[in-house]
């Protein structure tokens, strides 16, 4: 079964940033965040969304 979510550690392993970068990553308010009790999850299919999302509002900059 895949994951639905990753944490931030995982998160900044699969963009290559620190963690306390991915952490800033987080506070966005574009970005998607699942917060469980003190635990911030990535859900994965909406974060590959927002990845592609990005990545084309960069090419028409």
């Amino acid at each position: 079964m895949e994951k639905l979510t990753i944490n931030v550690k995982e998160l900044s392993k699969q963009l290559g940033v620190s963690i306390p970068t991915a952490y800033e990553l987080t506070r966005r308010s574009d970005f998607p965040t699942l917060k469980i009790g003190r635990r911030i999850v990535i859900p994965v299919e909406a974060f590959q969304l927002w990845l592609i999302s990005s990545s084309q509002q960069n090419k028409e900059e």
